[in-house]
């Protein structure tokens, strides 16, 4: 058997700079804390592809690749690419659809021609015994692994991609979140992705951080009350009493589904969490255990005790869930909170031989002005 250390969402090489892991004492914790583990999975949004053109965010993301080559020379990384980073899939998923397949194996499948920059990820990983695998891994027999994009399909947050989805369904006259198999989510997630990431390499993209900025989205949600849940001016009092909602009724009228008016910190692990369960059910994944990132929520927390109505339901028809959090400090997530907020960056998902996964926290003691890059500054 073998042991498993789980990351995801590092967003290396974005433009607001809030990658934690492009400093390289941080890079040195997560190195500790994986030193006794067989094998790495880098499960997606790995390099942040939709903010700077491919180049230059590869060239941010190259001292991590280096460091984790040489800590993992002889042993296992595996990248499983989510919709940040989904590029790194090249062409692979025009390849024909194989008749008769295994389902379990159509969960797990090896990219054996992806992007050309994965040649030099390759490079950069050494002597790491390296391979890209999609949508997920199966870690052991009972626990499987993904980045979690598929939720945008279902998750009632009106995120850019949830509606960016529905809308691909409504131009193709299908049921808003009808899936039952990864190639059903590729046909309308893919367009989306790659839209959002040839529009970035012209400097375009519609979710991208401005330099030492914030992504729109997050100016929106910080605009209309953000991590306190109360905005602060007239205007986003209005937005979130008046525009946002009616722009909502009209999407449910014209059938993008239904949409969450909740915009609270505790909601937004809620509702990923809950979409996570669809797609388990839709994909019939059969497994204990899932792993998944994507929402930035680690969990489960021992405060997730199910009896706040915000608290996410980790637990659901056999299957327990788990999320590995991220590695990106997002201040306007973070509010004021200490490092016992769900979106504390630093955490990682283990499963090991035998037994439960199991979340590790490894930045718990590392102060915010570290995080945010400012230590040392002046």
């Amino acid at each position: 058997m073998t042991s498993t250390a789980l990351i995801s969402d590092l967003h290396l090489g974005g433009g607001s700079r809030a990658d934690v892991l492009r400093r390289a004492p941080i890079r040195e914790r997560l190195i500790e804390a994986t030193a006794d583990v067989d094998r790495l999975v880098l499960l997606g949004d790995v390099i942040e592809l939709r903010d700077v053109p491919l180049g230059e965010a590869l060239e941010a993301a190259r001292p991590f690749f280096e460091d984790i080559g040489e800590a993992f020379a002889g042993r296992e990384v595996i990248y499983v690419p989510g919709n940040h980073d989904h590029r790194m899939l090249g062409q692979w998923l025009e390849r024909p659809e194989e008749p008769d397949a295994d389902p379990a194996t159509a969960l797990d499948a090896l990219v054996d021609t992806p992007h050309p920059a994965v040649d030099s990820i390759a490079g950069w990983l050494g002597d790491a015994r390296f391979e890209v695998r999609y949508p997920g891994v199966w870690v052991r027999e009972d626990v499987y692994a993904t980045h979690g994009h598929y939720v945008d399909s279902h998750v009632t947050l009106p995120t850019i991609e949830r509606l960016s989805v529905a809308t691909v369904d409504r131009l193709g006259g299908k049921q808003t979140g009808r899936r039952a198999t990864p190639r059903d989510y590729e046909e309308v997630h893919a367009p989306v992705y790659d839209l959002i990431f040839n529009l970035a390499q012209g400097g375009r993209s519609p979710t991208a951080s401005k330099r030492n900025g914030k992504p729109p989205a997050m100016r929106i949600w910080e605009l209309i009350g953000g991590a306190s849940g109360r905005a602060r001016t007239v205007r986003g009092r209005v937005l979130g009493s008046a525009v946002i909602p009616a722009a909502l009724r009209g999407f449910e009228k014209a059938g993008f589904g239904s949409f969450n008016r909740d915009f609270s910190i505790g909601e937004i692990g809620r509702a990923g969490v809950e979409a996570m369960h669809v797609v388990v059910e839709r994909l019939g994944i059969e497994a204990d255990h899932v792993v998944f990132g994507h929402i930035h929520r680690r969990g489960a927390l021992d405060a997730d005790d199910g009896l706040s109505s915000s608290d996410p339901i980790w637990q659901r028809n056999g299957t327990t869930l788990h999320n590995t959090g991220n590695w990106t400090y997002v201040e306007g997530l973070l509010g004021r909170a200490v490092p016992q907020s769900p979106f504390w960056p630093g955490s990682m998902v283990l499963v090991p031989d035998e037994g439960p996964p199991e979340l590790r926290e490894i930045l718990v003691d590392v102060d915010r002005e570290v995080l945010a890059g400012r230590a040392g500054r002046g």
